[in-house]
């Protein structure tokens, strides 16, 4: 389920930098008024954070942080405030955008470090240090920690400054509670926060005015949805609809944004209404907040999360196309640079089920359990690592003794590494021998499985440059003998009629009787010519493991595909059949090498197997050209003319399916294709296993 007080306040930060904007919030909403220390310049760094704010908007952070860093470098004497807005900045960065929470926290100590003394001076800086501090230990799920942080920040903002800035707080303090799934202590947190916000006058702003309020209220309504008290959260969601609605019009220049978290209440209320099993209401909220944030500028990711709960309701209505066309989506998502982050695991983890679930309702088990084992293994790894994090005590959070123990740690840590110094650089510099000897071989390996590929290709040409041969000898021998029937049969048959005619000279029935017999023995031979070329080859069998087969295929074309920046994937098992190893291999090389030459660059082609109760089913997928439907009939027929180039110009032959299309028959089995133009085809092999 998506958290609005997370996804919202990324997005936030992407565009404006929230926490830079609270700071000047609060500042406004000050009790007592900082005296303007005179060596602050706030109208010259303006422009500075303006620029690092806009490198960070064009996705690009790093530069953001070497622009900050080289113009206050140059600077000669920055005051307090103008230190802290670049602490801020690059707390803010490296928390959301180049993650990296041990850097955040070094900056979180700078300003604690520079407000030394100064607290009460410097109310509003020193309140978002405490706030900073928090963000980070809950990005490094130190929950405890960093629910007395808030708690102190809550406290000092309550002494120094209105009561409008509490609810920022109030909310961290739930957002605690909740990621500890303590879900109903966390409402009270909430709706104080609502109380607080009210306190807030019209020109602290959007984020105080909107963002906030709408999204405690959708949280309190995720709080009472995962106590299992649904109709309370639908009556939260709808109060949250109904703020939007009744706030909208006050920000015309912000309508994207409201559009935004319209989109993320709809994905929780469809969510809600499919657990109750509203099959209408939960595919309508759902549709539609997936129309709304699935699109560059929108929340993206929220997106996902609605097309998981949507893809679950699929399977479960059985509907396998719209089930399938939305698990392909969050598979392009996820292997997306956005996707691949680790704040996508949970929504990785989901799609791994999902696809066991998709398979095992179709009732295809061997694609079922590959990705039933895939999310076991995914959810012990965040398991392990959640665990003790979601049993801390949320009510021992003032006590600081983790803290001194971790200070004891390192102490002990520091004193084994220097006794250990030694023996690591001898290991390190033995390490490096061993890998330098380690990449001396690999590079020759290379070399070597280089020349092999080449011999095999070779080999392979002239084996097919044979095959061609024998096949055209085969084939004309077949037309040669088809077409002398005829003529013979018409000798036979005319040397009969003159045998029955009276008065013919003994003479001529002794010569016509030896053209009769001559054409009939002629007719014997064109028959037995004939079946020597129809009936199946006496194959010389052996018990063989598939897998090795394919892989031993996949492997020796691999260079192929190599050539066109082509990726060949194998799911397999090991299972033994009895077949001619030499032809099998003949018909998977052939399958493959077309998959290859059919394909555009980059593309990934699928061999896959399937064990089934009396046979097997091996299928080759690629994502090619396709073959029209006025072809595909004729793409095994021997003397049929369906040859095409491939993708790269590659040469046709026209014989390699045919012959494929006889060693399957020979051993009993069967081959076809499926295919769409322009969107690939399927190659389907079956062999019987007995």
């Amino acid at each position: 389920m998506s958290s609005l007080s997370n996804s919202y306040l990324k997005k936030i930060y992407s565009s404006s930098m929230l926490l830079l904007c609270i700071a000047y919030i609060l500042t406004a909403l000050s009790c007592n008024p900082v005296t303007e220390q005179p060596l602050n310049h706030q109208a010259h760094f303006d422009t500075i954070i303006n620029q690092a704010t806009t490198y960070v908007g064009n996705g690009q952070p790093k530069q953001a942080i070497t622009y900050l860093d080289s113009v206050y470098a140059t600077y000669p004497n920055p005051g307090v405030k103008d230190v802290f807005r670049k602490y801020e900045s690059l707390i803010n960065i490296y928390l959301h955008f180049e993650v990296n929470t041990s850097k955040a926290m070094l900056y979180t100590d700078s300003i604690f470090h520079l407000l030394k003394d100064k607290e009460t001076i410097y109310k509003d800086e020193y309140a978002n240090g405490l706030f900073f501090l928090g963000e980070t230990l809950m990005a490094e799920k130190r929950y405890t920690e960093a629910f007395k942080v808030y708690y102190d920040g809550k406290s000092f903002a309550k002494k120094y400054l209105e009561d409008c800035s509490l609810s920022i707080f109030s909310n961290k303090l739930g957002l605690v509670r909740f990621n500890q799934e303590q879900y109903q202590k966390a409402i009270p947190y909430f709706k104080e926060a609502i109380q607080e916000n009210r306190n807030c006058k019209p020109e602290t702003g959007f984020d105080y005015l909107f963002i906030f309020p709408q999204t405690y209220l959708n949280t309190i309504a995720m709080c009472f949805e995962r106590s299992r008290e649904p109709d309370s959260a639908i009556i939260y969601y709808q109060k949250a609809l109904d703020f939007i609605a009744f706030k909208k019009g006050l920000f015309p220049k912000r309508q994207d944004f409201i559009s935004l978290a319209n989109g993320v209440i709809y994905g929780n209320l469809g969510g809600i209404y499919a657990k109750i099993n509203n099959y209408g209401q939960a595919v309508k909220y759902l549709t539609e907040s997936i129309a709304i944030n699935d699109r560059p500028g929108y929340e993206i990711r929220d997106a996902q999360t609605a097309k998981q709960k949507l893809v679950e309701l699929y399977i479960g209505h059985s509907d396998f196309e719209n089930a399938n066309r939305l698990l392909n989506e969050l598979q392009t998502y996820l292997s997306s640079k956005a996707g691949l982050s680790q704040t996508n695991l949970n929504i990785r983890l989901k799609w791994l089920r999902l696809k066991y679930e998709y398979f095992d309702k179709r009732k295809e088990p061997l694609m079922a359990y590959t990705y039933l084992q895939k999310f076991h293994n995914s959810r012990d790894s965040i398991n392990k690592v959640d665990k003790e994090l979601k049993s801390v005590d949320i009510d021992q959070a003032f006590k600081d003794t983790e803290q001194k123990y971790r200070m004891v740690l390192l102490r002990k840590d520091n004193q084994l590494k220097t006794a250990y110094l030694s023996a690591v650089l001898a290991c390190m510099l033995l390490v490096i021998i061993i890998l330098f000897f380690i990449w001396h071989n690999l590079k020759r390996s290379r070399r070597l499985n280089k020349q092999i590929s080449e011999h095999n290709i070779n080999m392979q040409r002239t084996l097919d440059s044979l095959e061609q041969s024998q096949e055209e000898n085969a084939r004309m021998m077949m037309i040669v003998a088809h077409d002398l029937r005829n003529p013979i049969g018409n000798i036979t048959s005319m040397a009969n009629l003159m045998l029955g005619e009276n008065n013919r000279p003994k003479d001529d029935l002794e010569m016509l009787g030896m053209i009769k017999a001559s054409g009939q023995n002629s007719l014997h031979l064109v028959n037995d010519l004939l079946k020597a070329n129809s009936q199946r080859e006496k194959l010389q069998k052996e018990d063989v493991d598939l897998y090795d087969l394919l892989n031993y295929c996949v492997n020796l074309l691999a260079h192929k595909a190599k050539e066109k920046n082509q990726q060949i994937m194998l799911h397999a098992t090991h299972v033994k059949i009895s077949l001619n190893t030499e032809k099998m291999w003949r018909v998977m090389s052939n399958l493959i090498g077309n998959a290859i030459k059919f394909s555009p660059e980059q593309a990934t082609i699928i061999v896959k197997m399937e064990e089934r109760p009396e046979s097997v089913l091996i299928t080759v997928v690629d994502h090619g050209i396709g073959i029209p439907p006025v072809i595909q009939h004729k793409i095994f027929d021997m003397f049929g003319q369906a040859k095409r180039s491939g993708t790269a110009g590659e040469q046709p032959f026209g014989l390699g399916l045919a012959i494929s299309k006889q060693i399957i028959e020979n051993h009993g089995g069967k081959i076809w294709v499926e295919s769409k133009t322009n969107e690939g085809s399927s190659f389907y092999v079956e062999l019987p296993l007995n």
